[in-house]
C-alpha cells in the first residue's frame, strides 16, 4: 500500500518543489498535477533531468483528461488528442494512472455537457468515449482512474459502475474520492460492497455539506482539513479496506486556507493524520 502527494494539497509549488516535500516528508510515491508537469515542459526544461528525481518516488496518478463525455464532432477529436496526449506523456515518466473526470468540470465553460439527455443515452455515449480513452491507452501502457464529479451529471458510483461495464476495457477503474461520493449520496456500506477489482486508488478528503448535498463546481466545501468536517473518515478508509483493496491512496486536500500555509508542515501532518486512521 502506498501513500502519495497529491500534488493539489501542494497547489501553489512547484512539480520539483512537490517531489522534495514528498520525498522529505515520508511519502511512497507521488500523484502529479498535470499543469504543473505541462508548465516544467513548456518552459524549456528536459524531461530526461525529471526522470531520475522518480527513482525512489514513483509518480502514481496523473491528472486530468476532463468532460470525458464529450460528443461533437470538434469536442470528440480534441478528446481523443487530450486522452493520447497525456498517455504518451504518461509512458515517458514511468505510466502512472491517468486520472478521468465527468463534467462538465467548468459549467460556465463552452463545454455544457449531455445532461439533456436521459440517463440510457449518457450511459451508451459516456461508454462509447471510454472504449475508445481504454484503447488509446492500452497502446501506451496506461490504467485510468475514474472520478464522477458531484456536480456533474454522471456522479452517482451506480452510474460510474455502469459505464465502466459497458465500456469492456480492463485499464479502466474507479477513485474513491471521498468528497465526491459523499456529495453524490454514496455510503460506507456500499464502498465495502464494491468488487476490488474496480477501485484503483482512493482519494482521502472531507466535507462541509451533508451527504447527498452535492456541492458546486467551486468546490468551497472541501475546505477543511480532513476529520474536521461532517464526513466519518475511519468509516469510509474501514470500507475501502473491506473490499480487499491494497492499492495507493492520496489525501486531496483543495483547500485555499491551507495552500497559504507552509508546504511542508501541511503535507507532513496530513500525512501523519491519515496514517493514523489506516492504524486505528
Amino acid at each position: 500500500m502506498i501513500v502519495a502527494l497529491h500534488g493539489l494539497t501542494t497547489r501553489h509549488c512547484t512539480l520539483l518543489t512537490d517531489i522534495r516535500i514528498a520525498k522529505e516528508t515520508g511519502y511512497q510515491g507521488i500523484e502529479i498535477v498535470g499543469a504543473k508537469l505541462r508548465r516544467y515542459l513548456d518552459t524549456g526544461h528536459r524531461l530526461d533531468r525529471l526522470l531520475p528525481l522518480f527513482d525512489d518516488l514513483p509518480p502514481v496518478g496523473l491528472g486530468y483528461v476532463q468532460d470525458i463525455e464529450r460528443q461533437g464532432p470538434e469536442e470528440y477529436t480534441a478528446l481523443l488528442r487530450e486522452c493520447e496526449e497525456i498517455c504518451a506523456l504518461a509512458g515517458q515518466i514511468g505510466r502512472p494512472m491517468v486520472q478521468l473526470l465527468t463534467g462538465p468540470l467548468d459549467p460556465t465553460g463552452s463545454y455544457k455537457g449531455i445532461g439533456d439527455r436521459s440517463w440510457p443515452e449518457v450511459r451508451a455515449l459516456t461508454a462509447k468515449n471510454l472504449k475508445a480513452i481504454g484503447d488509446i491507452g492500452q497502446r501506451h501502457g496506461v490504467c485510468f482512474y475514474l472520478e464522477p464529479l458531484a456536480f456533474a451529471h454522471l456522479h452517482k458510483l451506480e452510474q460510474a459502475l455502469q459505464v465502466i461495464d459497458d465500456a469492456e476495457r480492463d485499464n479502466i477503474g474507479l477513485v474513491i474520492d471521498f468528497w465526491h461520493m459523499w456529495d453524490s449520496g454514496a455510503t460506507p456500506d456500499q464502498i465495502a460492497r464494491l468488487d476490488k477489482r474496480y477501485i484503483f486508488c482512493a482519494h482521502v478528503c472531507d466535507s462541509l455539506e451533508a451527504n447527498g448535498d452535492r456541492g458546486g463546481p467551486d468546490q468551497r466545501g472541501r475546505d477543511v482539513w480532513p476529520g474536521g468536517g461532517r464526513i466519518p473518515i475511519k468509516e469510509w478508509v474501514d470500507a475501502v479496506l473491506a473490499t480487499g483493496f491494497d492499492g495507493w491512496w492520496s489525501c486531496e486536500l483543495l483547500s485555499p486556507k491551507y495552500w497559504e500555509l507552509d508546504p511542508w508542515t501541511t503535507a507532513r501532518d496530513l500525512r501523519e493524520h491519515f496514517v493514523r486512521y489506516m492504524l486505528v
